[in-house]
This record gives structure tokens, C-alpha cells and sequence, in this order.
């Protein structure tokens, strides 16, 4: 996504409005002239289509516009990656036996191209299909020099909304908090929404539930105790899910900006401009999970059943539980499933949460974390088996073990 220079905003009167660009003549031309420049440049190097880039600088009034959109365009790009270990080693070796080759060589016509083979076969371990790609392998550590091998192309009008939604992501991907309220008006859209939070994995607390209305406060990736950018990545990834949303609803996030004494607002409601790239899912299911249940399943096909579970579970106190998946034992007297359900990221306040919530939790529910036992062992003296902690990879044996302690 657009970060840092990419991004253009304007900050006044304490809020910040990120830069969009509309859909007139001469953006969709831009747009489709850097679309058309992509998709003719299968076989280039990097450097060859920046070169041609910056031609278009002048037909843009913020040479940014350009630079945003053909960065979006590289990151639906493939480009070749020659790989081998100690690419500075390989370079120079080869610099080396090609000195030593033309010093015993004095009358030999200095062409490279016409001696490789005789100059590169002594080395040991270079293999012969290497010599049509030799230069990519010498630079292969630097990306200017791939070379192009896909381009995944993209209507102009959408890379325009693209390019738009990435600029309010390059703003909330450090945000100090994201305030959301939405209008309930069922459970259907609560379940909706707390799926989404799951699914980027976010940090929230759930305020308020009045006048049909749902108030969430989404925590920053400054208050996160580990993984702080990845977790700004998941706050940024989030928004445009937000703009699936067919109720009313309004963004508010409080926006820390590097160089800038004071903090800035960004708000956004349900009558805004942005187009998502993002499809409706009828459940939000993220990968890891997803291949867990199917681990499991195949572990302990016999004797277990692990289903995705998508049921909302009202407690006491405006506390919800969104389960990720439970198990149902197929044969024997415990008939009660066992509900499971991932943290992957931790604050201060969420730990507290987590305290409160120990007294209305069922006997079935199980949380499961990762970390260290030293970051977990209060809240493993509160949740004893309710907690289900791992260090490095969640296994099949180690939910089985849980499941037979609950």
C-alpha cells in the first residue's frame, strides 16, 4: 500500500483529508497509459519501466499521482528471481576468473558474451543452464535488474480507486485508534462486523450498544506489546472492508504524523466516494484457521469433527464471543462442542479484558494465544485450561490434549 512520500494529504483546522483523485479525462488516460506501459513491458528490467515512468511525470500535476499508481501496478507484477547464496561472493568470483582470463588471453577480443562459457565453466558450482541468465545471477540481490515476467492487469477506473483507498490505508496504517459506530439493526450486522475484526485479527473493545448502534474502539498499533507493524498492516487492510458495509456507519481515527507537534482526525462515513476492491463473503474466514480445522480433521477424522463456527454468543455486561471454529467429539458421553477462538494480537487493555471476561466464560470456550509462558502466566493462573498457549506452531495434538482437559 502507499506510505510515506506516496501519500498526499492535507492537514487543516485539526483533521487530515487524503488526496482523491476522480474519475475525469485525463486521470483514466493517465491511468490507462501507465496500465498499457505494464503491459508491454514483459521482459524489461525494473529500471527500464522506472525510466519510463518518470516520462509521465509531466502529464500529471503531482509527479506523486504517478509514482502512487505505478507503484500499485508493481505490486501486481511478477518479476524474476534468480536465486543463489552469497550473491556478493558469486560477483566476485566471476570478476575475478574473467581478470585472470583476459590477462592469459591478451589477443583475445574483448567481448564477453563470446568467451562466458570458457571464462565461467571453471568455476566450481556454476551449472551450465546459468550461462543465458549469467547477469541476472551476478545482480540477482538487486531488484532494479529483474526482469519482468507477469503483470496482473487492472481497469483504469479501478486503479484509480485503488489508488484512493491506499491513501487513507497509508494514514491508518499508524493510527493511535479507530473509533467505529455503526447502526445495528440486527445481529446479522454485529456477527458481520465482529467477523471482520476477527478476520485482520484487530484489537477492540466494544463501548456502547444503544439506540441500535454498535460503538467500537479499535486499538492503534502503538498499544500493541508485539508485532506493531504487522498489526498497522491489519488496522490498513481493514478499511475496505468497512466499505462493504450496507448500513450507515462512521469512521473516526486519531492519526499521529511523524515531524507534526499535535494529532489529526480522519473521518469518513457511509457517504463517502471510495469503491473497495474487496468482495462480499457471507463469513470472513482467514487462511490460518482454516487450515487448522483441516489439519485436525485429518489428524483425527475418527474421533473428532472440527467446523468453522461462525455463531455470534451473547454473555452478561455487553460482552460477545465470536468463536473461530469448535469441535464436536463423534462418539462417547461429552455431547457439549468445545469452542476455540485465536488472539493473535495482545494489549495491555485486551489482557484486561480477558480477566473480566473469565467469570461469564462457558466451561467449553478455550482461547488460544502464542507467546512465551512468562507473557501469559497471570492470565494462565485466571484462565487455567481455558487458555491454550503455544510457543511456535498450533498443532492438532496439542487441541486434542485441550479438548480432553475441558
Amino acid at each position: 500500500m502507499l506510505t510515506g512520500p506516496l501519500l498526499i494529504t492535507t492537514f487543516r483546522q485539526g483533521k487530515a483529508y487524503p488526496y482523491k483523485l476522480t474519475l475525469k479525462e485525463s486521470s483514466l488516460e493517465l491511468a490507462s497509459n501507465l496500465i498499457q506501459l505494464f503491459q508491454s513491458s514483459i521482459g524489461n528490467r525494473r529500471f527500464e519501466i522506472e525510466d519510463e515512468i518518470k516520462a509521465y511525470h509531466l502529464e500529471a500535476s503531482n509527479p506523486k499521482i504517478v509514482e502512487g499508481m505505478a507503484k500499485i501496478l508493481f505490486q501486481r507484477s511478477e518479476f524474476s528471481h534468480q536465486h543463489i547464496e552469497n550473491p556478493e561472493g558469486f560477483r566476485n568470483t566471476i570478476y575475478s576468473q574473467s581478470a585472470n582470463y583476459w590477462r592469459n588471453n591478451p589477443d583475445a577480443k574483448i567481448t564477453f558474451d563470446q568467451h562466458k562459457s570458457k571464462i565461467l565453466s571453471p568455476i566450481e558450482g556454476f551449472e551450465k543452464d546459468w550461462l543465458d541468465a549469467t547477469e541476472l545471477l551476478l545482480f540477482s540481490d538487486i531488484s532494479s535488474n529483474q526482469k519482468m515476467t507477469g503483470f496482473e492487469s487492472i481497469k483504469p477506473e479501478n486503479l484509480i480507486h485503488r489508488f484512493n483507498i491506499e491513501q487513507v490505508q497509508g494514514l491508518l496504517i499508524s493510527a493511535k485508534k479507530m473509533e467505529l459506530r455503526i447502526q445495528k439493526q440486527s445481529d446479522a450486522t454485529l456477527r458481520q462486523v465482529l467477523q471482520m475484526m476477527k478476520f485482520f485479527r484487530l484489537i477492540y473493545t466494544l463501548d456502547s450498544l444503544e439506540d441500535d448502534s454498535i460503538h467500537l474502539t479499535i486499538d492503534g498499533p502503538g498499544s500493541i506489546l508485539e508485532n506493531g507493524r504487522s498489526y498497522g498492516l491489519e488496522l490498513a487492510q481493514f478499511f475496505p472492508a468497512i466499505l462493504l458495509l450496507q448500513v450507515e456507519w462512521e469512521l473516526k481515527a486519531t492519526l499521529e504524523i511523524r515531524n507534526r507537534p499535535r494529532n489529526f482526525f480522519l473521518e469518513i462515513n457511509q457517504k463517502n466516494p471510495y469503491q473497495t476492491h474487496y468482495t462480499a463473503k457471507g463469513i470472513w474466514k482467514h487462511e490460518r484457521i482454516e487450515q487448522i480445522v483441516s489439519r485436525f480433521n485429518e489428524k483425527y477424522q475418527d474421533q473428532y469433527k472440527a467446523t468453522l463456527e461462525p455463531s455470534l454468543i451473547s454473555l452478561p455486561h455487553n460482552y460477545y464471543l465470536l468463536p473461530d471454529f469448535k469441535v464436536t467429539l463423534k462418539k462417547g458421553k461429552k455431547t457439549k462442542p468445545v469452542m476455540f477462538e485465536w488472539i493473535r494480537y495482545f494489549t495491555d487493555k485486551k489482557l484486561e479484558w480477558l480477566r473480566q471476561l473469565e467469570p461469564h466464560l462457558p466451561d467449553n470456550y478455550v482461547f488460544i494465544v502464542k507467546g512465551k509462558k512468562n507473557n501469559f502466566k497471570e492470565l494462565e493462573a485466571v484462565m487455567g485450561k481455558r487458555l491454550l498457549r503455544f510457543t511456535s506452531e498450533l498443532t492438532a495434538p496439542s487441541i486434542k490434549k485441550r479438548i480432553n482437559e475441558t
